[in-house]
């Protein structure tokens, strides 16, 4: 076995940078850290999208008067329920059964909006610029992420 040649931390880290800039990695190392990255989300239970009010051909309203409609959302996983009204300004919504929680809402690139909901499980978020997003809600039930949904 050889002893390392380092006798300080210099060294120690200027041979740590050296073997970072030369390692060529190959495509299927990348493959398998970004599948194992995907596997950091598995304890939360995914909410599924249940209910979509432009899908739903009783609510729709003829001779549109103009204004932007409110668009409502409803999620459900085994723990709880994460219902949505969306308008072009904000998000509105409820955990059911309402608790208390920490709401983040997210696009494909990262956290755009976070929240906390009241004792009975209110929130509103600023609407997101960024059109696909989901919503992950961490309550003392566990933590629930809705569907990826384009707004």
């Amino acid at each position: 076995m050889t002893q390392p040649r380092w006798s300080d931390d210099d060294q120690l880290q200027a041979d740590l940078q050296r073997a970072l800039t030369e390692a060529a990695v190959d495509d299927a190392v990348v493959d398998a850290a970004r599948a194992a990255f995907a596997w950091r989300t598995v304890d939360e239970e995914l909410a599924a999208l249940t209910y979509d009010s432009l899908l739903d051909e009783s609510t729709s309203v003829r001779g549109g008067g103009g204004t932007a409609e409110l668009r409502s959302l409803a999620f459900e996983s085994g723990s709880v329920t994460v219902e949505l009204d969306v308008s072009p300004s904000r998000i509105v919504g409820q955990l059911v059964p309402g608790r208390q929680g920490v709401i983040v809402l997210q696009s494909p690139t990262g956290e755009v909006g976070r929240v906390s909901s009241d004792d009975a499980g209110y929130f509103a978020i600023a609407a997101p610029t960024e059109p696909l997003v989901r919503v992950r809600c961490t309550t003392d039930l566990g933590s629930v992420v809705t569907d990826w949904v384009r707004l």
